[in-house]
This record gives structure tokens, C-alpha cells and sequence, in this order.
């Protein structure tokens, strides 16, 4: 059973979203508060696909249990909040979120963005037996069908988001590629020139590089174009 966890204390608003999730053909879980979340996730984690959750929680913040969900699953987390600023949104997407909706939203979008997080949820959940799926360079070796990186011998966790962002540069050393390039072929939607998410992640995955390989930098901005990933290092 593949499942969507909801994870809001609005009654309403997890009703319309359950029906989002039915029409994406999931099977909707409902948690609205932390306590629940916990049950439900440790009970279940093994079906589910994606998690939406809600900043204000009735019982704590919901960036405390995006966190927890960091440390323990990689599914994708869309968080969702009343919150209209940017550093609420940055906060979220540096502590792990894939994606980002600000109430009132859309229904139509939510679903889109329920269709794209999960499309790559699923191919990287499929066994990959082509050796093409794992990159191996001098210090690094990143693994598409076991979602893993090693990085001098230490194994670096990232989110989904941020896995799709190396091993998009990773795949051709060496090639620059815009901002635009890589939203695209990442977020699978229109970029809209709002370069803070993109860079945000990025630092992200720059950070935990870093603390296995500092002198070495693997992902390189090229200044006016966007990114590469160096290959000598």
C-alpha cells in the first residue's frame, strides 16, 4: 500500500487534501498533531511515499519533527504554512523539505507537485542494475539505486532534493549547467527565476560534503551561468 502522510490540525484543510492524495492515487494517512505523526511513522514508514506537513502544530513546531524525519527516512516532505516569509521557507528547505506551499494554495498545484515528488520517489525506489547508476570519482561515489553517497569513506546522508541536485551535476563532470537546467530537470516544473531555493540546497549539500572532504570543493559556481561538478576533486 503506498501511502501520503498529512500532517496538519486543520480538519478542513486535511479533508481537501486527502482527496488531492486520492485522486494521485495514494492511500491518505492523517496526523494532526506531533504525537500522532510520531505513531504513525514509526508504525507505517515503510509504505509511505511522501509526507506533507504544516509548520504550526498544536503540540510543537513542525520544523522539530521535519528534522526527525531527516534523520531517519528520505522520503519527500512538502511543508506547508500560513507563513508567507522567506525565512521561514529557507529554514525548512535547509533543515530538509523538498518543496514548499504557502496557504491558501491551490489544490491543482499541490496535486502537481504531489505527482513530481512522488515520480522520483518511485524510480528511485526501483532496483537499477545498470552501472551506469553509480558514479565513482577519486574521493566520492554516489549510488543512484541505493540513493547513497560515500565521500572518503563516510557515508553522507541527503535529502531527495538534495541527491537529485548532485547526481544531475555529478553525471557529466565537468559541464556547466544554468540554473534554469537544473530547477527544471529537478523540480520537473517551470523555473520562475527565484534562484533561493536552488541556492539554498546547495549550500546544504556544499556543508556535508565539507565535513568529510574539506579542502576539496565539488560543486563549483560559475559566476552568471550556474554550477558544475568538479571532477578533479
Amino acid at each position: 500500500m503506498s501511502s501520503i502522510l498529512i500532517i496538519d490540525d486543520d480538519t478542513d484543510l486535511c479533508n481537501l487534501m486527502q482527496r488531492c492524495v486520492i485522486n494521485e492515487g495514494f492511500t491518505p494517512l492523517i496526523a494532526y498533531n506531533k504525537q500522532e505523526a510520531f505513531t504513525i511513522l514509526n508504525d507505517t514508514y515503510a509504505a509511505i511515499h511522501l509526507v506533507i506537513l504544516d509548520i504550526m502544530l498544536p503540540d510543537g513546531s513542525g520544523l522539530e519533527l521535519l528534522s526527525h524525519i531527516r534523520n531517519n527516512w528520505n522520503f519527500p516532505v512538502i511543508m506547508v504554512t500560513a507563513k508567507d516569509s522567506l525565512e521561514d521557507k529557507v529554514i525548512g528547505l535547509r533543515l530538509g523539505a523538498d518543496d514548499y506551499l504557502t496557504k491558501p494554495f491551490n489544490l491543482k498545484e499541490l496535486e502537481a507537485r504531489i505527482t513530481a515528488l512522488t515520480r522520483r520517489y518511485r524510480l528511485s525506489s526501483v532496483s537499477n542494475d545498470d552501472t551506469n547508476a553509480i558514479l565513482q570519482f577519486s574521493s566520492i561515489t554516489i549510488d543512484y539505486s541505493t540513493r547513497s553517497v560515500i565521500c572518503n569513506g563516510t557515508d553522507i546522508t541527503l535529502t531527495g532534493r538534495e541527491f537529485d541536485i548532485l547526481y544531475y551535476l555529478a553525471s557529466s563532470p565537468n559541464t556547466v549547467y544554468t540554473k534554469k537546467q537544473i530547477y527544471e530537470t529537478v523540480w520537473q516544473d517551470e523555473y520562475i527565476y527565484d534562484d533561493s531555493s536552488l541556492m539554498a540546497i546547495i549550500c546544504k549539500i556544499r556543508k556535508k560534503l565539507k565535513e568529510c572532504n574539506p579542502n576539496v570543493s565539488y560543486i563549483e559556481t560559475i559566476h552568471g551561468i550556474g554550477y558544475r561538478f568538479n571532477k578533479e576533486a
